[in-house]
């Protein structure tokens, strides 16, 4: 069985989850709380369950980060006078929209030296393959749900 590619995506995850964190970590925040700030950024507004099918987690995971979120202030409920918080849509509030653009600097600099020293034609093939196993990953994902 060959392990190389699940390690070595799971090693670029866990590098990437520690560079969020460490440019992050004066605004007490981590990487997990960084992709939901960045993915309300890119929509506006969601509400819970609408986020635990974007980054495809449990709903008790995606309460517990925007609990936390919320309480440090760079998250709220647009209709913050409902019982029903779970069908809420949820937006940053200004102090969160204030980190959207250190968030997508430290993807630029991540970015950057990830692709130092490829060459244009390693790059495209990257991306290529990149596709492919997503692709691939979404494929076997879809075969597998019907079969359950």
């Amino acid at each position: 069985m060959d392990k190389f590619l699940v390690g070595t995506i799971n090693i670029l995850r866990k590098l990437l989850q520690s560079h969020l964190n460490e440019v992050f970590k004066d605004y007490n925040l981590t990487s997990s709380e960084i992709f939901f700030i960045y993915i309300l950024n890119d929509e506006n507004s969601l509400s819970q369950i609408e986020i635990s099918k974007v980054l495809e987690c449990n709903k008790s995971h995606i309460h517990r980060v925007l609990t936390k979120l919320i309480d440090k202030g760079y998250v709220e409920y647009q209709n913050k006078d409902s019982e029903h918080f779970k069908n809420q849509k949820l937006t940053l509030t200004k102090k969160g929209k204030s980190l959207v653009c250190l968030i997508e600097k430290a993807v630029d600099e991540w970015n950057f030296y990830l692709k130092k020293g490829l060459t244009e034609d390693e790059l495209n093939t990257a991306k290529k393959v990149a596709l492919k196993i997503v692709e691939n990953a979404n494929n076997f994902k879809n075969t597998e749900n019907k079969n359950v």
